[in-house]
């Protein structure tokens, strides 16, 4: 009897195991903070596939963004954020310096090789800030895909509530 029920304990911690695994993997990919705002906060983090964006500066994999629906969201100046540029391409730059006249904030690239600075890019023209790059591979678009679905089907905060 008490050889059957470690055997059904053992079983139980493997099951465990391999059902939390995807979850871990994004656990180290994102941090911690990132992974549990991701289920208060379903629709504020997206993640996208760079291939399917021609010029962006990056290995083929994903991004993972901040939109800027998030609660806390704001831009500071060494940001890595994703914006269409005013020629209808996706670009991702570092935010060098940010100016506020009359209520509304224009970001400016600073280019490195002649140090002169961007054209303003505002608010509306940002996707989200870049918050983690990861390859594409089989293990990470799996995860990826049952974080998807998780953060919104499952309501994963009530293990974490006082109440």
């Amino acid at each position: 009897m008490k050889k059957k029920s470690l055997q059904t304990l053992c079983k139980l911690c493997l099951f465990f195991s391999i059902a939390n695994l995807p979850f871990l993997t994004l656990t180290n990919l994102f941090g911690t903070q990132i992974f549990i705002d991701s289920f208060e906060y379903p629709n504020s983090y997206q993640y996208i596939k760079t291939d399917a964006i021609d010029n962006l500066e990056t290995n083929k994999g994903y991004l993972l963004i901040e939109r800027p629906t998030h609660e806390g969201y704001a831009v500071n100046e060494q940001d890595l954020i994703l914006y269409h540029s005013p020629d209808k391409t996706i670009n991702q730059r570092v935010v060098s310096s940010i100016v506020t006249k009359n209520g509304v904030n224009a970001y400016f690239i600073k280019d490195l090789t002649n140090g002169t600075f961007s054209e303003p890019i505002y608010e509306q023209q940002i996707i989200g800030k870049i918050k983690a790059r990861f390859d594409d591979n089989l293990w990470t678009t799996l995860c990826l895909r049952i974080w998807e679905i998780s953060s919104d089907n499952l309501n994963a905060l009530m293990f974490f509530s006082n109440t």
